[in-house]
């Protein structure tokens, strides 16, 4: 195996507004930033959470106010990005996890909103690898254009699948179906932080709130946050993750407006 890299070592808070597309900002700060992406932080604890989402591309930024929050301002100086806020997140989940993932834009200079198509607008839906669903066929795969913004990954669904047959029409997606898009999101990101294909994913929890109905005529935005994830800047390491317990936070958005959210609980474990 190759000696693994260093981890980046660039600490959390930032010099500039223009250093990291996502600037965390204290609330008071916010009428003073200008920034397209200004994502408000009340404490060290949302601030911690939200780095761990959004890792190489986001930063807290104090100016010269940084003595008005100097709890703020230690634990970001204290904090390199990758090693503090990259690893994986050891505590539950926030008790305004949804609230808190909300604040970062679905559309962003990091997805240059490839997930979310202007009116009129079509783009090609290419279909996720069945593998990362664990789906033999690939028509039953409901997932499309993914991509990954720090912790935090973005999908397009398919809000038809062969497997799914109702015994009436619906002007919305119904609830069975946007389930199976969010335990397919869950799948694919749990891979896609480093869980090897033959491992084992037993999912033990799911809850999922609806806030409004999913139309069928405008693209729905997946998005997911995985607690368990291995180092990045080393090769997956077979023995991490062994019986590991995880928790992943998803979101389906359409519109600009997260239309259902929910959490999901999972172990891991290597195939007997």
């Amino acid at each position: 195996m190759e000696a693994a890299s260093s981890p980046p070592a660039r600490r959390v808070r930032v010099e500039s507004p223009d250093a990291v597309p996502f600037l965390l900002v204290p609330e008071s700060l916010l009428p003073e930033i200008d920034h397209p992406c200004r994502i408000p932080v009340k404490n060290v604890e949302e601030a911690e959470f939200l780095s761990a989402v959004l890792q190489q591309h986001g930063g807290l930024y104090l100016g010269a106010r940084a003595a008005e929050h100097r709890e703020l301002a230690d634990w970001a100086d204290a904090t390199p990005v990758g090693v503090g806020v990259g690893g994986p997140w050891k505590k539950d989940p926030p008790a305004n996890l949804t609230e808190l993932l909300g604040r970062v834009p679905v559309k962003n200079p990091v997805s240059e909103g490839r997930q979310l198509f202007a009116e009129g607008e079509t783009r090609p839906m290419e279909r996720t690898d069945a593998v990362l669903v664990h789906k033999r066929e690939p028509a039953n795969v409901l997932l499309a254009n993914g991509h990954r913004v720090g912790a935090l990954h973005q999908f397009n669904a398919f809000m038809e699948s062969p497997e799914f047959l109702f015994d009436h029409p619906s002007e919305h997606v119904q609830g069975m179906l946007l389930t199976e898009i969010a335990r397919q999101a869950s799948l694919a990101s749990i891979h896609g932080v480093g869980l090897p294909f033959d491992w084992v994913i037993i999912l033990t929890r799911l809850t999922l709130e609806f806030q409004r109905f999913v139309r069928h005529d405008a693209p729905l935005v997946m998005r997911t946050f995985v607690s368990y994830r291995l180092p990045e800047w080393e090769e997956p390491v077979r023995s991490e993750g062994r019986k590991g317990r995880m928790w992943i936070a998803v979101q389906g958005w359409q519109d600009n407006v997260c239309c259902f959210s929910g959490l999901l609980g999972a172990v891991s474990k290597a195939a007997s």
